[in-house]
């Protein structure tokens, strides 16, 4: 016979009075835990959830409702206009596109074509207010000012 599979347990000192006066009445303490655990193991035994198809159909309900708001929310969101400037509110001296557009670094800030800092040195001269220098070239206030500071390339 193979050997048995031994455990420890610890008792509160109540549950541990009542098997020591049952080990002194005669019956062995191997006997007694082993039939308190196959009377409590065939009292409760384990019931783990297993679901029921009509649970199954109410999840499967329950996720196609889900599914058909958020298609609804999304369609929605579809349909609506994009935030975009309208062509009348752009100015006739927005930044240059193709060969002279702002050049950005990876990970870098951006950097502007000479042509391009030319340009913005003169609309700042001309009164354009920082923060729409800002907005036109996509640069912060600190790098706006740099460009202003620096002289113009010979």
């Amino acid at each position: 016979m193979p050997p048995s599979p031994r455990y420890t347990v610890r008792l509160p000192p109540a549950l541990d009075a009542q098997v020591q006066a049952r080990v002194r009445a005669g019956m062995p303490f191997a006997v007694l835990i082993r039939d308190a655990l196959s009377a409590y193991l065939a009292d409760t035994p384990p019931t783990p959830h297993v679901p029921t198809p009509a649970d199954t159909a109410d999840t499967v309900q329950a996720l196609q409702e889900q599914l058909a708001a958020l298609t609804q929310r999304v369609e929605v969101l579809e349909q609506q206009p994009t935030r975009r400037r309208p062509p009348a509110d752009r100015r006739a001296d927005t930044p240059p596109t193709g060969a002279d557009a702002v050049a950005r670094p990876a990970g870098g800030p951006r950097k502007l074509t000479r042509r391009q800092a030319a340009a913005l040195r003169a609309k700042r001269q001309r009164g354009t207010p920082i923060k729409a220098l800002m907005e036109d070239y996509g640069l912060s206030k600190a790098t706006v000012h740099r460009y202003l500071k620096t002289p113009p390339a010979s």
